[in-house]
Parts: C-alpha cells; sequence; structure tokens
C-alpha cells in the first residue's frame, strides 16, 4: 500500500513539473511573439514564465536552461545579465539543446569575444537542421544582421 501510494505521488508531481513547464513554455513563446509588436506585454508573458521556471528549478532540462539564457540575454521579464545568460546557454548545450549554440554566438558578439563566437556559430551551422536560427548573424564579420553598435 506504501509503494502504491508512494507511485501515485510521484505520478501527480512529475505532471504538475510538466504542466508548469507547459505553461512556462507557452508564456516564453508568447512574449517572443509579441517582442517586436508590444513590449509591454510581450514583458508581462516573460514575467510569467520566469515565475514559472523559478518553481521548477530543479528540473535542470536543456529546454528550461535555454529559455533562462534567452531571458538573461534579452532582458526579457527580467534584468539583462550576459554572465548569466551565459551560463545557461553553456548548460542547454551540455544538456543537448544545440540551438543555444546560436544564441551563444549572438552573446558572445554583443560581448566582443569573437573567437568564441565564431566556435559556436560553426558548431551550430554544422547542424542543418538548426542553421536557419543563426540566419541573422553575419558570418564575415561576425555581425548581428538589423543591430546596430
Amino acid at each position: 500500500m506504501k509503494k502504491l501510494f508512494l507511485v501515485l505521488i510521484l505520478t501527480i508531481s512529475a505532471f504538475a513539473l510538466d504542466l508548469t513547464f507547459t505553461k512556462a513554455f507557452n508564456n516564453f513563446n508568447k512574449g517572443t511573439r509579441f517582442e517586436q509588436t508590444d513590449k509591454q506585454k510581450a514583458n508581462q508573458y516573460f514575467q510569467k514564465a520566469f515565475f514559472l521556471i523559478q518553481q521548477m528549478q530543479h528540473k535542470d532540462t536543456s529546454q528550461v536552461n535555454y529559455m533562462l539564457g534567452e531571458m538573461y540575454s534579452n532582458g526579457w521579464g527580467i534584468e539583462q545579465n550576459y554572465q548569466k545568460a551565459e551560463k545557461y546557454f553553456l548548460k542547454a548545450i551540455n544538456l543537448g539543446n544545440v540551438r543555444a549554440n546560436c544564441s551563444l554566438a549572438k552573446l558572445y558578439i554583443q560581448m566582443g569575444k569573437s573567437n568564441l563566437a565564431r566556435k559556436y556559430l560553426n558548431y551550430a551551422l554544422s547542424y542543418p537542421s538548426v542553421a536557419h536560427y543563426c540566419k541573422d548573424i553575419s558570418q564575415n564579420n561576425l555581425t548581428i544582421k538589423g543591430e546596430t553598435k
């Protein structure tokens, strides 16, 4: 009976974590959709996503780390912090998120670390399914297209 109860509790906990992640992911995606058209609305979604992610901080997945990296890199819903963004992108990459290489390359461009930017950009471009996420990076001069300095 105790084992059955424990299995039931673990199942409910896993479902609750998955539901929290789904809500965080949906808010994150809504924020990215509004980022160019309604910054205030986007910020509200990013803040909701960040709050939900904080509730499941112990769920160390590549997607959670990727979302945190994007949020810190861009200042989406939280204060911009390149060091924290770098930390979360590296964790995402180590957990298998290949797309995070593009984001880390962009971050390194913004930080003026061109050697690291080229390293992560080249790694991302070696995956045809991921290369399109790097389309806003100019490979020749390592700049972000449409961004002014």
